[in-house]
């Protein structure tokens, strides 16, 4: 017994040996440069440490604290939405799946009554005159330079939507918890509660973007919708037409091998390279290739990458500003730019993919007279979940990290359209502001990790990783 445990002890000390480098390097390279940004966005620190300034460097970037408060919990509110309608009620949700879900319930209860008392308490107290109402109205206030009356109508309606949000969630939670006590599942005490947390999420997300964007950095807080545009776009294309590709070559044409390296050349190519291509492809002046070949379609000649004006004005003539207009038409530039870089490392990766599934399943499917549509729905796509997965997951998060693409597509141009969370950044690095600038990665670090949390509670159960 004794000569047993001694063997395990050493087995596990060996163990720990080989991790030390992994768990070095992560504290190194990782944890440390973390903790660093972090309290360095404490500091004045230009370019040396200053003065001790607490969270001022936050409430500069993203404004009135209370409003982001409602805000990150509105975006756990909707991955619980989102949960409500994706899982299987046939199945009884965990314990720790619930009480996770009230808890966050219960914060934006409290969170959204009292805001909307604070709202409401601060408009009649204007309207009375009170002293420190009048001097309070630089906070409150969304547009300081706006009619008076109409801050306050706006400010009112505010508060309206946040009780109705409240309610809304309130109604949720109670449905959901008379379905799951009565083990009655169905559209009322399943589906309907999820629509109603996506529509009270997005009103609480609205509201409080309005008072973000009006005493915050809009600079910053801009770039995060462009960070959003860029990312889905980017994602999305990339791996739909990886798929295609990597399909493609799965059946193994003629001339197999030269299409697969052709498809894999645009990653493994310098980016200032690809840039340069890029830029007199879709260049701002008429003699770029793509205004030649409008300028043959008989079509007037757009500015591509130097363009900041939202893609919904030219399709439909929309005149829509901040999330609803839509990425500019710079940014699908970017976009397009972001998918010829990494679609090919998509289609390889799903070509490796494609090739483990067993082909004796499309065998059998073939002979109980199934279509190629149902096997690639009920054989390929679960099989291949993982790999997509993974994908989106490496993707997300590489997009809202992205830097060097659009850095060097800005070195031809000027663009505040294309700057996301990263460039702003550096831009802030660049005037020497290293302790806000620290700030702003936080931020951000803080963000893809919330991102990234959610994309696992949200679809990791739905992946098929084999026995």
């Amino acid at each position: 017994m004794f000569s047993i445990s001694n063997t395990q002890n050493k087995e596990t000390l060996k163990g720990g040996i080989f991790l030390l480098p992994g768990v070095g390097l992560l504290i190194c390279f990782g944890i440390l440069p973390i903790c660093l940004a972090f309290y360095m966005s404490l500091h004045r620190w230009k370019p040396v440490q200053g003065r001790f300034m607490g969270l001022t460097h936050y409430e500069k970037a993203i404004g009135d604290l209370t409003s982001a408060m409602l805000t990150l919990t509105a975006l756990a509110m909707l991955i619980v939405g989102f949960w409500l309608l994706t899982r299987n009620w046939k199945e009884p949700p965990a314990i720790r799946s619930l009480i996770l879900c009230f808890a966050v319930g219960l914060a934006m209860e409290v969170l959204l009554v009292g805001r909307g008392i604070e709202l409401n308490h601060y408009v009649t107290a204007f309207q009375d005159e009170a002293t420190w109402a009048l001097k309070m109205k630089r906070e409150m206030f969304l547009d300081r330079r706006g009619d008076t009356s109409e801050q306050l109508a706006l400010l009112s309606g505010h508060a309206n939507a946040l009780f109705g949000s409240a309610l809304m969630i309130l109604l949720a939670f109670g449905l959901h918890l008379y379905g799951f006590f009565r083990k009655k599942a169905g559209w009322i005490t399943g589906t309907l509660p999820g629509l109603l947390l996506l529509y009270a999420s997005s009103q609480i997300i609205s509201v409080n973007w309005d008072k973000m964007m009006a005493s915050g950095d809009d600079d910053f807080l801009n770039s995060l919708i462009h960070t959003v545009f860029f990312s889905i776009g980017t994602v999305t294309l990339q791996i739909s037409l990886g798929l295609m590709i990597a399909f493609a070559l799965y059946r193994k044409l003629k001339g197999f091998a030269f299409f697969r390296f052709l498809v894999f050349l645009p990653y493994v190519t310098p980016v200032v390279a690809m840039a340069t291509v890029f830029s007199l492809i879709f260049g701002a002046r008429e003699s770029s290739l793509s205004n030649q070949f409008l300028a043959m379609l008989g079509v007037e000649p757009l500015r591509w990458i130097a363009d900041n004006t939202p893609i919904t004005e030219y399709l439909f003539g929309w005149e829509l500003s901040g999330l609803f207009a839509g990425p500019s038409l710079g940014m699908v530039t970017a976009i397009l730019f972001g998918v010829w870089s990494y679609t090919g490392y998509n289609a390889v990766i799903l070509l490796a993919g494609l090739t483990a599934i067993p082909g004796d399943l499309y065998e059998a499917a073939d002979m109980e007279g199934a279509s190629a549509w149902q096997s690639f729905r009920h054989i390929t796509m679960p099989l291949l979940s993982p790999v997509i997965f993974f994908l989106v997951i490496t993707g997300l998060i590489g997009t809202f990290q992205a830097f060097t693409h659009i850095y060097f597509m800005l070195s031809s141009t000027v663009n505040k359209s294309l700057h996301v969370g990263s460039i702003e950044i550096w831009r802030q690095i660049s005037l020497g502001k290293f302790g806000y600038s620290s700030a702003l990665a936080v931020i951000l670090f803080v963000l893809i990790i919330l991102l990234t949390v959610a994309q696992f509670s949200l679809f990791s159960r739905h992946q098929h990783f084999g026995d």
